[in-house]
């Protein structure tokens, strides 16, 4: 059996987790969840409710598209500092390298790939932020960086659903290894239907 981590970079998003593991966050999968939000703070003692949800989302441009300035962990699961709830990730967006973490621990029969859908069930990719079933219009933009930097302007690929998605390396794992993507919201210009959505981030592979 092959077994995988998901991690959040929460003070430098240049240093690989293997380097420096206390940089690192593990979500726990079953209560942990990420938050993109304009202004929402970081280090708040308490789970965000939904009035300050609204009060910090995203303003749509009528000129432009806007990308959501943060992406926050929000979590029950690990204490920093003291009942601390909400972790900004570092270089979310960014020309970072070392974001999200995929840490495998064993080989995979096939390329580890990220993909997004509207619920664990696996089936759709209908809600707005995941292009209303149209998958090259989904908001939620995806980069391999397991290699390298994204590029100063990485526009990444549309993720959702089974067909639209991201490979986290070159091949199939032949050992543990630790994968990287970065992952934004970017919201169309002149969008004119404001929500607050949730989705499912899914991370598929097999192995032997």
């Amino acid at each position: 059996m092959t077994l995988m981590d998901f991690l959040i970079n929460y003070v430098d998003a240049d240093v690989a987790f293997a380097t420096t593991p206390a940089d690192y966050i593990e979500l726990d999968l079953t209560n942990d969840y990420l938050i993109w939000s304009a202004t929402l703070p970081d280090g708040m003692t308490h789970e965000p409710e939904s009035d300050e949800l609204n009060e910090n989302a995203t303003i749509i441009s009528d000129s432009a598209a806007v990308t959501i300035a943060k992406c926050l962990l929000m979590d029950y699961s690990h204490d920093v500092g003291g009942a601390i709830y909400t972790h900004l990730v570092k270089g979310m967006g960014e020309n970072k390298q070392y974001v999200y973490c995929f840490s495998f621990d064993n080989i995979t029969a096939m390329i580890p790939r990220l993909e997004a859908w509207d619920d664990d069930n696996h089936n759709s990719s209908d809600k707005h932020v995941l292009g209303e079933g149209t998958p090259a219009n989904s908001f939620v933009k995806a980069v391999k960086t397991t290699q390298a930097l994204p590029g100063a302007s990485w526009a990444g690929t549309a993720i959702a659903g089974v067909a639209n998605y991201v490979e986290l390396d070159t091949a199939a794992l032949s050992g543990a290894k630790d994968l990287y993507a970065n992952i934004k919201i970017v919201i169309p210009s002149a969008y004119d239907t404001p929500a607050v959505e949730t989705f499912i981030l899914t991370t598929r592979f097999t192995y032997f």
